[in-house]
């Protein structure tokens, strides 16, 4: 089944709602440029909103290692995903299993290098947008992933909305989907309805395989 990953999550009632609906992770976004950063206090709030089992995700970008740290230690946070190019030193001074980000195009970091990747706990695929602090919100063409392996779990990101996560998924068979913005209301504010048309449209393609 296709695990479904809630990001950009800045209320306490809507990391409930994601864990009542059935998601795998939650995300929180600290980068210092992002319409939804939450701060350290609001971290550890949220981070205890979730329901067991739930792996809470902190979202970094150009944030010092010392920063990094300091957000896993206060959130209580199990993974990080990181929006920049990986190399080795990441691997060493973060101190939780990293999520490597791949932008599929122009403008962002690509693929690191074998050895970087095998160390990390999965990949996710976002859209290349130059300036993008984080997410895009935009989609892009999924036939750049069909058919091909990965030699760690695959989460597919970028303007995935209720409407098209169904066909994305059909498509790209990934381990996971990653929404922010396609179940908001507003920057932050996420959606109920959208929210639970979202796992809906995951659920049917899992069952139909289309």
């Amino acid at each position: 089944m296709t695990e479904i990953k809630i990001c950009g999550l800045t209320r306490v009632e809507d990391v409930g709602l994601a864990c009542e609906l059935g998601a795998a992770y939650v995300g929180f976004n600290f980068s210092a440029i992002s319409k939804r950063r939450v701060a350290l206090p609001d971290g550890r709030k949220l981070s205890d909103a979730a329901a067991p089992g739930v792996a809470r995700v902190g979202v970094f970008v150009g944030e010092s290692y010392e920063t990094i740290v300091e957000a896993c230690q206060a959130a209580r946070l199990d993974l990080v995903q990181l929006h920049r190019e990986l190399v080795p030193e990441d691997l060493e001074r973060v101190p939780l299993p990293l999520i490597a980000v791949v932008r599929m195009g122009e403008g962002g970091p690509g693929e690191p290098s074998g050895d970087v990747l095998r160390s990390c706990r999965a990949i996710l695929f976002d859209a290349a947008l130059p300036g993008s602090p984080g997410g895009t919100g935009t989609v892009f063409d999924w036939s750049l992933l069909e058919g091909r392996q990965f030699p760690l779990p695959c989460f597919l990101a970028g303007g995935l909305t209720p409407e098209n996560v169904g066909d994305a998924v059909a498509r790209v068979r990934p381990a996971g989907v990653d929404v922010a913005s396609g179940v908001e209301s507003a920057p932050g504010v996420k959606d109920p309805g959208r929210m639970a048309a979202f796992f809906d449209a995951v659920r049917r393609a899992d069952e139909t395989g289309q």
